[in-house]
């Protein structure tokens, strides 16, 4: 065998060496990956299509997720915050003004909720609770499909596509995408991630603002 058959042949092996240990990722693995740290944080752009109409809304800022607190706030185009715990919506409006409601007054964002709350706390029980999951996957990437099982989350949306990188031994969000029942969309990309431990004094501190 000459020397390039040989360097050909060995590529080759360590490619195949490479595949078999790099597995696609999986719902457990995914949610194993998301639970490492116990909060993540980064910014996101959001674009909100209204069904039946030609225009879409843009709009971008910061978020945060965590097992128990989701926190959008706005930057773009006006300033204003979302605070979202298992079963409380905050809203702070640009005037500064502060309003709490039940989680069920809301429920796009109980869809939402329930789903990311799931996921970073690695509840792959409560997922499953709550929504019919079609889960798919690639070398590289991986898209969760989650149905709502509730007839008033499901009267609100049809479908919440989280979506992202990564394989079996680690794994990132990159897209959520919520299709709601009168054809419209509002689809949200996540950028920058960092991690910590814990939620700050503050950050604790909304949770029982909720209550």
């Amino acid at each position: 065998m000459n020397r390039k058959h040989f360097t050909i042949l060995a590529a080759l092996a360590i490619f195949s060496m490479a595949a078999v240990s790099a597995q696609n990722a999986t719902v457990e693995s995914v949610c194993k990956s998301l639970t490492a740290h116990k909060v993540t944080t980064g910014n996101f752009t959001q674009e909100k299509k209204i069904a039946n109409a030609k225009r879409s809304l843009k709009s971008s800022g910061t978020f945060l997720f965590s097992s128990t607190l989701v926190i959008w706030d706005t930057e773009k185009p006006v300033a204003s915050s979302l605070i979202v715990t298992n079963d409380k919506i905050i809203q702070k409006s640009p005037n500064g003004k502060t309003s709490v409601l039940s989680g069920s007054d809301n429920e796009a964002f109980k869809g939402v909720s329930q789903s990311v709350t799931a996921l970073f706390s690695g509840d792959k029980s409560a997922l499953e609770r709550n929504f019919t999951i079609n889960f798919s996957s690639t070398a590289t990437t991986w898209k969760m499909v989650l149905t709502p099982k509730d007839k008033t989350v499901a009267s609100a949306m049809k479908t919440i596509t989280v979506s992202g990188t990564g394989n079996a031994k680690s794994s990132v969000f990159t897209n959520l995408a919520v299709e709601q029942l009168d054809g419209g969309t509002i689809n949200y990309a996540f950028t920058d991630h960092k991690y910590k431990e814990e939620l700050s004094d503050a950050e604790k501190a909304l949770i029982k603002t909720a209550k």
